[in-house]
């Protein structure tokens, strides 16, 4: 997981969110502007999963909420239209959000827009990502899948200078290379 820098809330969600107060992201009038408001999360976020760092696109991610639409008990999140409540996520069916759904806990959950998140999380050699239990069990972190991914390109830099990791996989601005969280990693342990 790498730390997400939020950018400025989008016009058109100020704009609705005035003119629908009461509106919920699940709400008729809205479904016009997911498309929209998935474009801005997956550029903000550089083309990878909030929560794993597999590449996304438009089209294969989703609008993830932190805190789910729908909370246990029943009850419905007021957060659903909250900009900082928003990320894109991957669509893997073995992890992230869709594993997540609706499992939550506030007070547990390391979310990518958390400043130290990138801290908490560590990457082995063979795959597996520790730190935090919670956050990593929620999400399915170390699903079959995102191990044998975050080995490969562990495997990859092993044996590379910092200098080449950098040019190689660091130096586009505009997109991260994918399971970037784990060379990040790696560069700062080296």
């Amino acid at each position: 997981m790498i730390y997400i820098n939020k950018g400025e809330e989008p016009d058109f969600l100020i704009k609705y969110k005035k003119k629908n107060p009461k509106a919920t992201y699940e709400s008729d009038s809205f479904k016009q502007y997911i498309k929209d408001l998935r474009e801005i999360l997956v550029k903000e976020q550089k083309f990878v999963c909030a929560y794993c760092c597999a590449k996304i696109d438009v089209d294969k991610s989703h609008v993830e909420h932190i805190e789910p639409r729908n909370l246990k008990g029943g009850a419905k999140s007021k957060r659903t239209l909250d900009y900082s409540n928003l990320v894109a996520s991957c669509n893997a069916k073995n992890s992230c959000g869709n594993v997540k759904e609706n499992e939550y806990d506030g007070m547990q959950f390391i979310s990518p827009l958390n400043k130290e998140c990138e801290d908490i999380f560590s990457y082995q050699p063979d795959g597996y990502i520790s730190g935090d239990d919670y956050t990593i069990s929620t999400l399915n972190l170390n699903s079959y899948e995102l191990r044998n991914a975050r080995k490969a390109i562990y495997k990859e830099i092993l044996y590379m200078s910092n200098e080449d990791i950098r040019l190689s996989y660091c130096s586009n601005e505009d997109e991260y290379f994918p399971f970037c969280d784990v060379i990040f990693d790696f560069l700062k342990r080296n």
